[in-house]
């Protein structure tokens, strides 16, 4: 049945503890009732009434801070601590667990509340000590934005990973809004993304990159000049289109001369057309993980390659890796222009 008063909150404050505890054991820490709080301020009498009949409900409790948290090896882990509620009863809310920063691995700190009732409720944080850094992933999403953007921003939210989105004239202009008010960096990939008239001559490319740089501009109020050729600066296809200008060579100058920065990569997740499996993207993307930047290029029009991306994002995490999103001066894993 449910409870029918005003929550009554216990919170726990743990800096002061967790300093102690770090300066007493150096780079570990351990938690074991580190605090006991009783809730002193009883419920109403009209309630007290319906409680000691009917209060079956265990106690509320809402971490403070993520349930899953990474920190480095030999690093100090931050307790954020946990709050309690309860409509009918005193709370008594209490953690137990130990996280060693100096041992590789995943901990549990586990928090208990029990109320005056015997009802008992639990919630656990898990805290992952992960290997030196080892580099930054940069995850890259081209063509869209489409109908599988929505889930992916959802994926890096959960996470509070930033990452960068080469667009174009396609999708709902509310995503690109969406994607740049949470951070993440917008990049421009031609308006129309059509290799046969981009490709042509000078004059088509300039004027379809200016259209969806315009189109940025308008939704965001923000001018991009971050950029992706379609195809990469390495691409051969536009050699079919260009009557043999070299298209490819003078773009990349041109592009350069007027202050844009343009990204290639050094890990395709082969979502292009190499496979159709969530599991493969996985594997091509954390198997050529190395020591060192990774620019990643994916799409977000493919639901196959966004279904892989929490599990990349977890495997980097837990592999002394950070996630960062593409600026100006950031590594651009520049192809060599073969055209």
């Amino acid at each position: 049945m449910r409870k029918r008063n005003a929550k009554l909150v216990v919170v726990i404050v743990t800096g002061v503890v967790f300093a102690f505890l770090l300066f007493a054991f150096a780079g570990c820490v351990i938690v074991t009732n580190v605090l006991d709080a009783n809730l002193k301020i009883p419920p109403d009498d009209l309630a007290m009434s319906f409680c000691s009949t009917s209060d079956t409900e265990a106690p509320e409790i809402t971490l403070n801070g993520d349930s899953t948290t990474y920190v480095l090896v030999g690093g100090e882990y931050e307790e954020l601590g946990a709050s309690a509620s309860d409509d009918c009863d005193n709370v008594e809310l209490t953690m137990n667990g130990g996280v060693d920063t100096t041992v590789i691995g995943s901990y549990t700190i586990i928090y208990s509340a029990t109320d005056s009732s015997g009802n008992v409720g639990e919630v656990r944080r898990t805290v992952n000590v992960v290997p030196e850094h080892r580099g930054t992933i940069y995850l890259t999403f081209d063509d869209g934005p489409g109908i599988y953007t929505t889930e992916l921003l959802d994926i890096l939210a959960r996470y509070n990973v930033k990452a960068t989105f080469f667009v174009t004239g396609v999708g709902d202009d509310a995503l690109i809004l969406r994607e740049y008010n949470e951070g993440h960096a917008v990049g421009l990939h031609t308006f129309t993304h059509n290799y046969a008239y981009i490709y042509q001559n000078m004059n088509a490319f300039l004027d379809d990159l200016t259209r969806v740089q315009e189109r940025v501009k308008r939704i965001t109020g923000y001018t991009s000049y971050l950029m992706r050729f379609p195809g990469g600066s390495s691409n051969t296809v536009s050699a079919r289109y260009d009557g043999g200008a070299r298209i490819m060579s003078k773009l990349v100058a041109e592009v350069t001369r007027r202050g844009f920065t343009y990204y290639d990569w050094n890990i395709s997740s082969g979502d292009a057309g190499e496979t159709t499996s969530s599991n493969v993207v996985y594997a091509n993307v954390v198997n050529r993980l190395g020591d060192g930047d990774y620019v990643v290029l994916q799409h977000d029009i493919k639901g196959f390659s966004v279904a892989a991306v929490e599990r990349i994002i977890q495997y980097g995490l837990a592999n002394g890796y950070d996630f960062a999103k593409l600026e100006a001066t950031s590594f651009a894993a520049h192809h060599r222009v073969n055209n």
